[in-house]
């Protein structure tokens, strides 16, 4: 019989698990069947935080009725809000307003005596001030401008203020913020001696901060 020159088909042979290239892909799909599971169980993960039942107004002490729980996703946001699932301390102040429904910030509350304490802003020298970082405890001297001279002359430094707290620091060293050769710095002052820390400053007194050597050791 002569050849009639067409290739006979071959019979398609079963593919075996044992294939390597299906083992593979099996692989793959369960991987991505676990990883898909765990990422739809963490977007169903909720978390108790506080929200605001009524607006909070700084300086008022917090009780269990001003706050309500609800269950929130806030993942890697979560460490900034109050938790829910703790109760609320005795003798806990608001620092910051909070509106009614909202999330209260774990910053915006705090002890009595940081309620009453109130952030001032004092001009000082700028190589001074880039010494300075938040938290830096300080004591506030003053040098008053004298004022039986015709020129610009100050008096001895006196103490104003000891042990305060410095809030906020300039983040740009091009941006003072209070007048030629005078760099902004925040400190937390108590309520009772902002009148004179505020006096001194409108004064145009020379304001120096020096870091307490007391800070951090016991009364």
């Amino acid at each position: 019989m002569a050849e009639t020159g067409v290739p006979t088909a071959r019979r398609l042979r079963r593919p075996s698990w044992t294939d390597a290239r299906l083992v593979v892909g099996a692989l793959l799909v369960l991987v991505s069947v676990v990883g898909g599971a765990r990422v739809i169980a963490a977007l169903d993960t909720t978390t108790p935080v506080y929200a605001a039942a009524r607006p909070l107004l700084p300086g008022q002490q917090v009780e269990a009725e001003d706050v309500m729980s609800v269950d929130v996703r806030l993942a890697d946001r979560l460490q900034h809000y109050l938790d829910g699932a703790q109760p609320i301390q005795p003798g806990t102040y608001v620092l910051r307003q909070v509106a009614a429904g909202e999330l209260v910030p774990a910053t915006s509350l705090g002890t009595a005596r940081q309620a009453r304490d109130k952030t001032v802003t004092v001009p000082v020298d700028p190589a001074a001030a880039s010494t300075l970082a938040v938290g830096t405890v300080v004591d506030v001297w003053v040098s008053r401008r004298d004022p039986g001279e015709a020129g610009v002359r100050y008096l001895e430094p006196e103490l104003v203020l000891e042990q305060a707290v410095v809030a906020a620091v300039p983040t740009d060293s091009g941006a003072l913020g209070m007048g030629v050769g005078r760099a902004a710095v925040q400190v937390v002052v108590p309520s009772d001696q902002v009148g004179a820390v505020i006096s001194s400053v409108d004064q145009e007194a020379r304001v120096t901060l020096v870091p307490s050597p007391r800070a951090g050791q016991g009364p």
